[in-house]
């Protein structure tokens, strides 16, 4: 009875397991991760990572400061009221303040002096070979000048007490204005009158010359007349004809103020700003 039942058991064990000859069925391993193209394996996420980051949206550039726009400095005022060192130096920045606004035109100019043609009586014509802008000390024909190159400054007109930059001067002179010089022998009655006329004026220069032979001398551009008096007729017509818009004037009626010069005593200085 019990080899029977040792019999049944063996046979259920057999039944169980699939039965006759056959093993146990291999199972495939799973496909490894990786590019199927290249067979090459990519990592595992790390387990531990936590999701991916959120990515930051780039910061708009800083916006740089526009340059200021460019302001032509004042001119300084010179220590003292005058101008230090050689006037050269200064020229670059009083230029930016006042230059000639009309252009220089070509002259018609006479090969030498000699009675001019407006009909002054003693008024004679200055040759002038040049009206060009220069930067150096020029050697004028004539004690006054009355024409000819110049610095690209004029000198402010009115009562000048001390004597003043020729090339400074002659510049004036473009402009239409009459230079009247004189010699320290000139009485102190007709300085008095030649201090008014220039306050009343915009285009009277005044000043002291004592290279000149006469004591006074009435200069406009490329005419000059020698006078003993400032009583002479001939003072007032030479007025009439050549200051402010003279005929010989390459720039008449420019103005004679807004440069260089403080009468009665400063004519190299600066005037001061605002």
């Amino acid at each position: 009875m019990w080899g029977s039942l040792l019999l049944a058991v063996v046979l259920v064990l057999v039944a169980a397991c699939g039965g006759g000859d056959a093993g146990p069925v291999s199972q495939a391993p799973p496909p490894a991760s990786g590019n199927s193209a290249t067979g090459e394996a990519e990592p595992e996420p790390s387990r531990e990572a936590g999701p991916p980051p959120e990515t930051a949206a780039p910061s708009p550039p800083a916006e740089v400061p526009a340059p200021p726009a460019s302001v032509d400095p004042e001119p300084p005022a010179a220590g003292g009221g005058r101008v230090g060192g050689d006037l050269d130096d200064v020229l670059p920045t009083v230029s930016t303040m006042a230059r000639s606004s009309a252009p220089l035109e070509p002259q018609e100019l006479p090969d030498s002096a000699g009675d001019a043609p407006e009909g002054v009586e003693g008024v004679v014509v200055v040759p002038v070979t040049s009206n060009e802008h220069v930067r150096y000390d020029v050697e004028y024909p004539t004690a006054p000048p009355a024409g000819g190159p110049h610095l690209g400054i004029w000198l402010n007109c009115g009562f000048y007490t001390v004597p003043v930059l020729d090339e400074l001067a002659v510049h004036s002179l473009e402009h239409g204005a009459v230079w009247v010089t004189y010699r320290s022998d000139v009485a102190a009655a007709t300085l008095g009158e030649l201090q008014v006329l220039a306050a009343e004026s915009s285009h009277i220069l005044v000043s002291p010359y004592e290279d000149q032979t006469s004591p006074l001398v009435l200069s406009a551009w490329a005419r000059q007349l020698h006078l003993d008096s400032i009583t002479d007729p001939r003072f007032d017509r030479f007025m009439d004809v050549y200051l402010f818009d003279g005929p010989t004037a390459p720039e008449p009626g420019v103005a004679c103020s807004g440069a260089v010069g403080v009468p009665p005593e400063h004519p190299e200085a600066v005037p001061q700003q605002g």
